[in-house]
């Protein structure tokens, strides 16, 4: 039983790195992350009760596993290559559904083999008992909970993700033949070796063929320095964020951002985000009293330091640490503060454009302070769904900015003010006082931008009734999403209000359906009970996880303590009702009833939690518990499927299997459905209506 611990690390830190590299090199989003997660679940499912080919049977498992998550790493580093992709450039929703079924699906489908063959070894040489099923799922859980807290802790800064290909060694001792586990050790540790000396030749072919400057590991994801034809790249998180080319657009959004800035008296400013192109020397120009210059990636914060002059650094107070806690807790008040990040192609970038990161700017802003920031446009044609995207941003910020100032371009660039109105003529007045020495940027470019009519077309096209962008409701992300597949599937069109009222008929069809089959038989009521449990479960964690990287911004450093504390209230639910020798015929009910109750407080707290420095920590208990209701509902239906005459060894598999298939649907529908288009409030009350359909169902069974 034992063995079921390593498994449970194993396939936590397997699932951790490849969702990890995933996301990082194909996806680049959360919600992908999620739908990733889910091709993991189902796949697991699979094989759990799929016998593999008779060729691979004669291989041990432990040596599939190996080579399955090594191939599976590599091909995630050339996916986009092969796709004709740069690492920067977004993928296609074909491409990372093909990848995530691919790339994804192999591991996930032995992990989930691998339990299913330890399972049986088990049972061919113990008499089962009636707890013993249950404690399969404890032990693993267990086992999952020791990985997620170990990669969060120690190895969540790994600069080569192959280095986890030698974890299966320690699945050898399952393996009864003596010579069977040492031919299986060699060639593990062959390939693990292997794999280790191969991986910086890929990462150079990943980016086609550029030099390797800088590959560092970091809690927020990895950061890379590319060279190629003279040109330098810095990547984080699988974002670009600077490149030596950048001079024109640095002069361009600082210059144009502190032109409203009252020149009289030394000014305190604050510039958020990397400061990785000389942003720093252009802000200098303007003689500040003081300079902070902040992002939350202290290895992005250290290369900013270090690119820095020596003689300017003294001048700079670099912060490490999350923007949103920062504004929260500190006392300093600014003059002026400049945003200047990539868009929001994640739900980690999102929450630097949202109206709640917009309201704890505005706190901090001396009287007549401004706040400029930049976002994705264009000047000439705006298309609809540039449009949308411009309007969901813009309309959060008119929500918390009295007056505010549009300058268009393809990078289009907004300066806000709470009590004084900007004119244009006064930032050209400004910009002409200060007479910064620019290389490429000039009074004439200032005029141009400036233009009365660029500027009334692009008001002209701004929707005033589109959703402002906020934490809850991410309409900034999810529009540019869209946009973003427009490049792909130029007729790919979505009216985000039809959709909605579409998904909500749909729920309301698959409710009737979920009544209208409890009256099945009860071995098959008993497995819908279990699915509609790891429908709730996974769809409640993509819910905190969401929820976590917007309060929070750690998601994919913290991700594992989130899966740990899941698994440590999973094994610990099962293991108090394993423990009981009768259970309430009501039991079910209770289980669903707390789940209602649990999902309803954090309903009722959403908006709170914004406020509230350790929000992480509630987020930990809410996985935590989330885990331990999932976690009560194993040894019931174990029970209750004994009482119906299931066969002994299938009892596991079953289980195993619709859960994760409930799980998987959950990851599907709430990661592609439930919150880009019903948002954080509507996903919940949806989920709160079917476990109360359940526990109301449940008590009268």
């Amino acid at each position: 039983m034992i063995i079921f611990i390593p498994l449970g690390i194993i396939s936590s830190i397997f699932q951790l790195v490849i969702l990890r590299e995933f996301s990082f090199s194909i996806a680049k989003n959360e919600l992908a992350f999620i739908l990733g997660a889910g091709f993991w679940i189902i796949f697991c499912s699979l094989g759990s009760i799929t016998r593999l080919p008779k060729r691979l049977q004669k291989l041990p498992l432990p040596l599939i596993a190996c080579l399955s998550f090594t191939i599976s790493v590599c091909f995630i580093h050339l996916a986009k290559l092969l796709n004709g992709l740069q690492y920067y450039e977004a993928a296609s929703l074909g491409l990372v559904l093909l990848s995530s079924i691919t790339l994804i699906g192999p591991t996930a489908f032995i992990t989930g083999n691998l339990f299913k063959s330890l399972t049986l070894a088990y049972l061919k040489e113990n008499t089962p008992q009636r707890n013993t099923f249950a404690k399969f799922f404890a032990f693993e859980a267990l086992g999952f909970f020791l990985g997620g807290l170990t990669f969060s802790l120690y190895f969540n800064n790994y600069t080569n993700p192959l280095i986890f290909s030698v974890l299966p060694l320690f699945l050898i001792i399952g393996i009864k033949s003596g010579l069977k586990k040492a031919v299986t050790a060699v060639f593990i540790l062959a390939i693990s070796i292997i794999s280790l000396k191969t991986f910086n030749p890929l990462l150079q072919k990943e980016f086609s063929n550029s030099s390797i400057l800088l590959n560092a590991g970091s809690r927020y994801g990895p950061v890379i320095a590319t060279r190629k034809a003279g040109s330098t790249m810095i990547f984080s998180e699988g974002s670009l964020l600077a490149t030596s080319e950048d001079k024109i657009a640095v002069e361009e959004n600082i210059h144009m951002g502190l032109a409203a800035l009252n020149l009289l008296g030394e000014k305190d400013i604050l510039f958020i985000g990397p400061a990785l192109s000389q942003e720093i020397d252009e802000i200098m120009k303007y003689n500040p009293g003081s300079l902070d210059c902040l992002h939350i990636n202290p290895l992005i914060s250290m290369l900013s330091e270090y690119k820095t002059p020596y003689n300017t650094r003294r001048r700079v107070n670099f912060i490490t640490d999350d923007p949103a806690l920062y504004l929260k807790k500190t006392i300093k008040s600014y003059d002026a503060v400049l945003l200047i990040m990539p868009p929001p192609s994640s739900l980690s970038l999102n929450r630097y454009f949202t109206e709640d990161f917009f309201r704890l700017i505005k706190a901090k802003l001396k009287p007549k302070g401004i706040f400029s920031f930049s976002m994705p446009s264009k000047r000439e044609i705006l298309s609809p769904q540039f449009a949308k995207f411009n309007s969901s941003i813009i309309n959060a910020l008119d929500k918390v900015f009295s007056y505010r100032l549009i300058i268009p371009s393809d990078t289009m660039i907004i300066t806000a003010s709470l009590d004084q109105e900007i004119k244009d003529y006064n930032l050209i007045e400004s910009f002409i006082k200060v007479n910064p020495a620019t290389d490429f940027f000039t009074v004439y470019h200032f005029k141009d931008y400036l233009k009365p009519s660029a500027r009334g077309y692009i008001q002209g096209m701004l929707d005033a009734k589109a959703a402002p962008n906020t934490h809850l409701n991410p309409t900034g992300f999810l529009n540019y999403l869209i946009l973003e597949q427009i490049k792909f599937y130029p007729d790919f069109k979505i009216d985000l209000a039809r959709t909605k009222n579409s998904i909500i008929v749909a729920l309301l069809l698959c409710w009737l359906l979920i009544i209208t089959s409890t009256f099945f038989s009860k071995k098959f009521f008993y497995l819908l009970n279990t699915g509609v449990v790891g429908f709730t479960s996974i769809a409640m964690t993509a819910v905190i996880f969401v929820l976590f990287q917007a309060y929070c911004g750690a998601l994919y450093w913290k991700l594992g303590l989130l899966i740990a504390f899941f698994m440590a209230g999973l094994s610990t639910g099962i293991l108090i009702l394993n423990s009981r020798q009768k259970f309430h015929p009501k039991l079910l009910s209770i289980i669903f009833l707390c789940w209602g109750i649990a999902i309803f407080v954090l309903l009722s707290n959403l908006k709170s939690l914004a406020g509230i420095s350790y929000a992480d920590i509630i987020f930990y208990l809410f996985s935590s518990l989330c885990g331990f209701l999932t976690g009560t509902v194993y040894p019931v239906v174990a029970k209750g499927l004994l009482e119906n005459r299931t066969k002994e060894k299938k009892i596991t598999t079953i289980i195993y299997a619709a859960d994760l298939t409930g799980a998987f649907l959950g990851t599907l529908i709430c990661g592609a459905l439930l919150i880009p288009f019903l948002g954080i409030t509507g996903s919940l009350i949806t989920l709160l209506i079917l476990n109360l359909t359940l526990s109301l169902r449940n008590l009268y069974t």
